[in-house]
């Protein structure tokens, strides 16, 4: 967003940044992971390090339709995660959200949903968006109830949507309204 750039956000424990260098490493490390990939929308095959250093790289570049942010933990250099608010339509003050938190160790603390908290508070509140959608694999329930106690609502399913390890997945479509973020944040 190169008129309002996301600077960090910290709620004093998760902090979401703008990637740095020290990033390549983690992401290497995620992005072959199959654990991470089979509840992702990534293709399930191996990257390269060539191949991540470049989706690093634009990923450190600002743009006008999506912002890519490394979640990390206050004192941690490295982070332990990634989010981004991508497909930002300015003209239907809309976005897509996604995150994976890949420290394995880290799941289950709260801090995913302590970066989509942030988030969506940068995205109702500094770039003026009125609803953010997310999507996540049927049978991947952590990601559901992630989205569902950060107020998300699931209004769809896009049946047989995916082709995962040759058989299709159900996506569950979910949504959240600006005030009924508003709402629940009174």
């Amino acid at each position: 967003m190169n008129d309002r750039p996301m600077s960090p956000a910290s709620d004093g424990v998760v902090e979401l940044r703008p990637h740095t260098p020290a990033s390549l490493e983690p992401l290497v490390r995620w992005k072959n992971d199959l654990e991470i990939q089979r509840m992702s929308d990534d293709e399930i095959h191996t990257y390269s390090r060539e191949q991540v250093a470049a989706t690093l790289e634009r990923w450190m570049r600002p743009s006008e339709d999506v912002v890519h942010l490394a979640i990390g933990l206050t004192g941690r250099a490295e982070p332990i995660g990634f989010l981004h608010l991508a497909l930002i339509e300015r003209a239907h003050q809309r976005c897509r959200l996604g995150i994976v938190v890949g420290e394995k160790e880290l799941w289950g603390h709260g801090y995913g949903h302590q970066a989509v908290v942030q988030a969506v508070g940068h995205a109702f509140d500094v770039l003026g968006l009125e609803r953010i959608t997310a999507e996540v694999f049927g049978d991947n329930p952590r990601s559901a109830r992630l989205l569902e106690g950060a107020g998300f609502v699931q209004e769809g399913v896009m049946r047989a949507s995916m082709l995962r390890d040759g058989r299709r997945v159900d996506e569950l479509v979910y949504g959240l309204l600006r005030h009924e973020w508003s709402k629940g944040r009174k």
